[in-house]
């Protein structure tokens, strides 16, 4: 078992399988054991600028692409660094155990028939773990890893160089996403690219570990299924941020179809779409929709300095580029500010007699091409209240009939001139994403611009960075300690068929923690028989039986009860509309409630126990708009406050609650202790709570109080 620290300064794997993961990375000695797969990755290898021993295991060949074979592993000259095992499913198993007693680095595997081909394959990956020991495996079911560190690649297929090596780790649960990335024609600068496979032994949460205190590495880029361990991933993800290292996600299994499909291809358990989102927002992981937005946010993530705000200034020589742009940023949540008087009185001009100096800019025309006009126009609009300036231009594509590049180079100087004066970083996005060729992107990398490819995609992750700058700015300023409570509590699985705790010992639990409930008492035919004839306040009648957990199905909920007479007939109805609805059950008791006033508004706040997330608490609108609307937010367990206010706020029906129509404001206050209690309690129940539903809890303007309240349990 990998050795797991509980802090997030802390690192989670172990001192052994960090070295032999090291060994991995940096090989001095390589070995290749197999026979078509080793053959395509040795010829890759020797493209490459690798530098140290090469060894390859093949006992019915003697030499495979050049290199001399020795038949077995036990005849290796030395305990090898990195290992691509290219061998069956039970051989690889085999193979594992002797790697291991001479003590190997690590080890890619390539054989799939491993757990994700279900239950045949369960007990061969515990063996499989049991035989990797303290090596940093990974896979199985892998196509292998690009090094551009030190070049010790093991990929059996030909990738293009790159100048640098220092950039994204990329870790993919897909081996031909994997190939996808390596050759992407964007300019993304890498550092590693590793194909995990079904990560038997080395999950997400032990590559971010590792990755990110290697100098090398600049973000860390994650194509996933599904995770694993939340709370371990959560660990790993937090020390990455404290560290100012982005993670950056691109996810499969967002649809049911797509969920379907990850399960099938790596095991993973695709989990709800929307825990996953409150994890990532949580853990201040950024999210990205496509493989392309993908491979922009870990371009810009790698190669921009951080933004101070989301203010940005757009230029372009073109209405309707312009007419895009503002449409994208604002649609990504970027403010386009409009300039002060007084650079309008600088720009304008400089400009013909029909300009006009807006935010975005058109510059006309005209002014294509021209640097030394440029140069001030540019400087003087990033100079004003923005954090960042974009240019909007297309290069001409790759295959294009137009060569002169040299308008295009000139007006990407200015912008490069306006953003060292300035201080500021500074984008150049294209509107078509083809129409930054790679050799003009590395043009603009070495000017200090970010080459963004697609102007949808360059506003979307331009505003990812800002929020994820915000945040680290907000980080710095509470310090690095407020990030331990955002670790998600780790539970076990247990059992789904719990017992039911019926309303009044629901409400009287919750209420001990500070639940605001109706004062209500226990009866039984007996004791409504001996009430008074007539109520001061009219009241609410409920059945109360653990085996009723759904009162309203068997008329088990009277409202309007005034009387004692009332209350009888109601009580003896109930009795035998129980008696119908299920035989078996004996009604005795009844829970009596005084009515609530009519609401302003209604929420329904539940926890919900997820199999790979643990507890979730949803916080959503209660009453009919439960149904109408599905609007809820879900929370990962535990939370603070300011959590709690903004699951509130982003509720589609939270204007209900902010004095919609003229009617009085609810005050949040209230609303959020008695959320807060509810997660109290389910924290400290942790280990045996499986569900818990307050529906609903209902809103005045200084109040909220839990009219009906259900607890599910494991005993």
């Amino acid at each position: 078992m990998l050795q797991v620290s509980t802090s997030v300064e802390e690192g989670r794997i172990s001192p052994t399988l960090r070295e032999n993961f090291a060994r991995l990375l940096a090989p001095r000695a390589m070995a290749f054991i197999g026979g078509g797969q080793v053959e395509a990755t040795l010829k890759t290898l020797r493209q490459q600028d690798y530098a140290g021993d090469v060894y390859v295991v093949n006992p019915k060949r003697s030499e495979i692409a050049g290199y001399k074979c020795i038949p077995s592993i036990a005849d290796l000259p030395v305990s090898p660094d990195a290992v691509f095992l290219a061998v069956n499913a039970d051989a690889t198993i085999t193979a594992l155990r002797e790697l291991s007693a001479m003590k190997a680095g690590g080890v890619v595997c390539y054989a799939s028939g491993f757990s994700e081909i279900g239950a045949a394959g369960f007990e061969r990956n515990l063996a499989f773990v049991e035989a990797a020991g303290d090596m940093a495996v990974v896979g199985p079911n892998c196509y292998g890893l690009v090094n551009y560190v030190n070049h010790g690649s093991i990929w059996p297929a030909l990738y293009p160089k790159l100048q640098n090596s220092r950039g994204a780790a990329v870790i993919s649960q897909s081996g031909n996403v994997t190939g996808h990335l390596v050759s992407n024609g964007r300019s993304v600068p890498y550092s590693y690219l590793i194909s995990a496979g079904n990560q038997a032994v080395l999950g997400f949460e032990d590559y971010i570990d590792y990755l990110i205190d290697d100098p090398n590495v600049t973000c860390l880029g994650l194509f996933m299924e599904g995770i694993r361990d939340v709370a371990a991933f959560s660990q790993s993800a937090l020390r990455a941020r404290a560290k100012r290292i982005p993670v950056i996600v691109c996810r499969s299994g967002r649809s049911e179809l797509g969920a379907v499909m990850a399960t099938s291809h790596t095991s993973s358990l695709a989990g709800q779409n929307e825990y996953y989102e409150a994890l990532f927002a949580r853990l201040g992981v950024i999210e990205t929709d496509t493989v392309p937005q993908f491979l922009e946010m870990m371009k810009l993530a790698s190669i921009a300095a951080p933004l101070e705000g989301e203010r940005i200034t757009v230029f372009s020589s073109s209405g309707g580029d312009n007419g895009l742009a503002a449409d994208y940023c604002s649609f990504a949540g970027l403010q386009l500010p409009q300039p002060s008087q007084q650079q309008k009185a600088i720009i304008k001009p400089t400009l013909p007699d029909f300009g006009h100096v807006s935010n975005p800019l058109d510059f006309t025309a005209g002014y294509w091409g021209s640097e030394e006009l440029l140069t001030p126009m540019f400087t003087t609009m990033l100079n004003g209240d923005y954090d960042a300036a974009m240019l909007v231009i297309d290069y001409p594509p790759v295959g294009s009939p137009y060569k002169d590049k040299s308008a295009h180079q000139a007006m990407d100087r200015a912008l490069a001139a306006a953003g060292k004066i300035a201080g500021k970083p500074v984008f150049h996005a294209s509107v078509n994403t083809e129409s930054i060729p790679p050799e003009d992107a590395e043009a603009l990398i070495a000017q200090g611009i970010v080459p963004l490819n697609g102007l949808h995609d360059a506003a979307q992750v331009v505003a990812k960075w800002a929020n994820y700058c915000k945040m680290i700015w907000c980080d710095r300023r509470q310090g690095d300690a407020a990030l331990e409570p955002k670790v998600p509590f780790a539970v076990t699985a247990l059992p789904s068929n719990g017992v039911t705790v019926n309303e009044a010992e629901s409400k009287r639990r919750l209420s001990s923690y500070g639940l605001n409930v109706p004062n209500g008492n226990i009866l039984t035919i007996e004791t409504i028989r001996e009430l008074p004839e007539t109520f001061d306040t009219p009241m609410v009648l409920k059945v109360l039986h653990d085996q009723l957990a759904h009162k309203t199905e068997v008329g088990g909920v009277a409202l309007n009860i005034r009387s004692r007479t009332d209350a009888i007939t109601t009580a003896e109805r109930m009795v035998a509309s129980v008696k119908q609805h299920d035989a078996s059950i004996e009604l005795t008791t009844f829970l009596m409630e005084p009515m609530q006033a009519a609401p302003l508004a209604e929420l329904i706040v539940g926890v919900k126990r997820d199999p790979l997330f643990g507890l979730v608490l949803v916080i959503g609108a209660g009453g009919i708009l439960v149904e109408l609307l599905k609007d809820a937010t879900p929370l990962l367990l535990p939370v603070s406050r300011a959590d709690v206010e903004n699951a509130l706020r982003g509720l589609k029906s939270f204007a209900l609650l902010d004095g919609f129509r003229g009617k009085p404001k609810v005050q949040l206050e209230p609303v959020i202790d008695a959320v807060m209690a509810i997660a109290a309690y389910a924290g400290d129940h942790r280990h045996n709570l499986l569900e818990l539903d307050v529906n609903p809890l209902m809103l005045g303007t200084d109040s909220a109080i839990a009219v009906d309240a259900l607890i599910i349990e494991h005993r």
